[in-house]
């Protein structure tokens, strides 16, 4: 009987988890694509507070070390910082972003990479923030970026995809978690 309640819990858990509906990430010449759409079960509002909340990103995902607004243009443009590190086997990478953000009427966010302030060439990326209920949110990204620091042959688009699927993942759940922890039931 105990492990039918464990199984039920199981089921029970995965039916209100974040969901990676599709993730994919390209390795074009030196510049890498990603996509990623994800289905996060709490209300769009509590969402957009969460993955906006751009000084406490490390919320969202642990390999972030800093994260903080540099400066506000107005009440939709803003500039970023993030510096995120990960390691896989024996690489590390030390990941420098600094990105003029645009929130549009539609909801959706855009933002640049400022190459000479970062450690890539470009970038870009675009966020959807999508209400499908009143409780579930779609989230979709698609972004291309161009690293400026050396990514090793082979083993790297690897480690990168290997990192991006369980980092996808990973966030999704965490966007959950904070947003439903700011909403009140």
């Amino acid at each position: 009987m105990q492990r039918l309640w464990v199984v039920l819990a199981a089921l029970a858990f995965n039916a209100t988890a974040s969901e990676v509906k599709q993730a994919s990430i390209q390795f074009v010449g030196k510049s890498y694509h990603y996509r990623f759409n994800l289905e996060i079960h709490a209300p769009i509002e509590a969402v957009r507070k969460v993955v906006t909340d751009y000084d406490n990103l490390d919320r969202i995902n642990d390999n972030i070390v800093q994260s903080d607004v540099l400066e506000h243009y107005d009440e939709r443009r803003l500039r970023r910082r993030m510096w995120l590190k990960h390691c896989v086997f024996v690489f590390c990478f030390d990941l420098y972003f600094v990105e003029d953000v645009e929130h549009f009427d539609d909801g959706t966010i855009t933002t640049t990479v400022v190459p000479e302030l970062s450690n890539f060439r470009r970038g870009y990326s675009n966020w959807r923030i999508e209400s499908i209920s009143a409780t579930t949110t779609r989230i979709t990204v698609e972004a291309e970026q161009e690293p400026a620091f050396w990514i090793p042959p082979v083993i790297g688009p690897f480690i990168f995809k290997r990192a991006f699927l369980k980092e996808v993942r990973e966030s999704g759940i965490n966007i959950e978690r904070e947003a439903n922890r700011a909403t009140p039931e």
